[in-house]
Formats: structure tokens, sequence, C-alpha cells
């Protein structure tokens, strides 16, 4: 098996482990993978506003209860157990929800960085801030912004877009104790029963 056929395959597994250990919340009452169907993979797919090319999201879905009630969210799955390039990889993700936000996607309620392994540790704090939105989508210019000029760029950003976004965004870090840490499954059966009653989807 080459390098890339086994970070795909990788990348499926994590997916596959994120979208179980989000349904075993409870919280969840469908996600769904961008490679479950073309139905899905087109519902999790994008246009950069620039450059004719597209990206997706791994994971879709929509979540329940208070306050989330009806929310949508996308996700991006990283299966590291180091971490890796994984800082590259998470501005580009910022820049996508910004472009997610900016458009009104179905899905961008809320964003999800799901990972096994941890990342720019010393300013984990700040990953999730207005100002670290704003840079990635500056380092991410040409396809965002359609300027190869960092002050053109920033005359339009839109502020209060990369705020919005950095509100939306989670943060989440897996472990395979974590994933095995969610309701028995007669709990499951019990709680989808009340759903039922109440004529809630489950």
């Amino acid at each position: 098996m080459v390098v890339g056929e086994d970070a795909q395959l990788k990348g499926f597994s994590g997916a596959r482990r994120a979208k179980q250990w989000l349904e075993g919340t409870m919280r969840i009452s469908g996600a769904y993978a961008n490679t479950d169907s073309p139905a899905c993979g087109r519902r999790l797919t994008l246009s950069w506003p620039h450059g004719g090319q597209t990206f997706s999201f791994d994971l879709g879905g929509t979540m329940r209860g208070a306050p989330y009630q009806h929310d949508m969210f996308c996700a991006e799955v990283k299966n590291y157990t180091q971490p890796g390039d994984q800082g590259t990889h998470f501005d580009e993700f910022l820049a996508k929800c910004y472009v997610a936000a900016q458009t009104n996607h179905l899905l961008s309620d809320h964003f999800m960085w799901i990972t096994w392994s941890p990342f720019r540790v010393s300013s984990w704090s700040t990953l999730n801030s207005p100002e670290q939105v704003e840079s990635a989508v500056l380092q991410n210019r040409v396809r965002v912004l359609g300027t190869t000029g960092e002050e053109e760029a920033r005359d339009l950003l839109d502020n209060d877009l990369a705020k919005s976004v950095a509100d939306r965004l989670w943060l989440i870090v897996l472990s395979a104790k974590q994933e095995t840490l969610v309701p028995l499954r007669d709990w499951v059966s019990i709680v989808a029963a009340e759903l039922t009653r109440k004529g809630e989807p489950w």
C-alpha cells in the first residue's frame, strides 16, 4: 500500500469514528460523511470564491437539544496521533468556514475540528479567536478574497464575519478511551423511545 492510499484509508477511518462518537453522544440526530453518497458529497462541497476550485468538509449533520436544537454543523476530521501538519490544515479549514458562513451554507451553524492529537498547544486558547480566523483568511486570500496583496485583502476582509465564524468553532480532541464513554445501548433505546413518543426524529 502506498503512502497516499494509507492516508486515505486513515481519513475514512477517522471520519467513521468521529461520526460514531458524535451520534453516540445522542446530541446529534444524524451525521453523514461526504463519502456516504453523492447527495451527501454535494451537501458538503462548496466553491472557493476565486480560482474555480471546490472544497469539501468531512462530516455534516443536525444537532438536537437546547441550546442547539435543529442547528446544523459541518466538521473536518484529522485522524492524527501526532500534531503533524495540522496547523496548516487548520488554517485552511478556518478559511473554508469563512467561505461557508459568507455564502450562508446550510450547515454553517457550527464548525467542528475533530482530531486525536492536540496541536499548536502553546497557542491553543486562541485557535478559535477572531484574530486566528482573520489570519487564516489572509493566508488564503487569493482563493477567498481574490487578491495577492495583503493590504487589499485586509480591506476586503469582513471582521464581523470572522468573529461570527470564531463564535461557531468547536475544537474537539478525542481518544480511544473517550470514544467508549458514551451512553449504553439500553440507555439509547430508552431515549429513542421517548423521542419517538414525543414525535421527534431519532
